[in-house]
């Protein structure tokens, strides 16, 4: 029951995560001009936060760690991939070829992520 429970608050925490991104990306793009609302800056801190502990507790209770599980690795690499293009989306220009590319590529890097979550290919 507890698995559960984690997993489902882990997967909860993914979709927000995907959301405030998306919406943050579109804000940017619609008013170039206006900066994100406060709370647009802290909650995906607070929101990721609570992703990786969940994911923490998961391995915790699954034994899944990098070493015995290579989708695993591959999750936590394309997870940091994931945050560098954040970062370079976040910085760049609203409306630019760069910050088009890096939300582009962020968003190909959390579908990689999801794709070896629900199905733990083996390599």
């Amino acid at each position: 029951m507890q698995y559960l429970i984690v997993k489902h608050s882990h997967m909860f925490f993914v979709a927000i995560t995907i959301l405030l991104f998306t919406l943050r990306f579109f804000l940017l793009w619609k008013n170039p001009q206006k900066p994100l609302a406060g709370v647009l800056k802290a909650l995906p801190h607070l929101n990721d936060t609570m992703l990786l502990f969940t994911g923490l507790w998961l391995m915790k209770l699954t034994h899944f760690t990098p070493f015995n599980a290579p989708w695993l690795a591959v999750k936590i690499v394309l997870l940091l991939v994931y945050i560098g293009f954040g970062v370079v989306m976040m910085r760049a220009a609203p409306r630019s070829r760069k910050f088009y590319i890096t939300y582009l590529c962020a968003m190909a890097c959390v579908a990689t992520i999801v794709y070896m979550a629900l199905f733990k290919p083996y390599f």
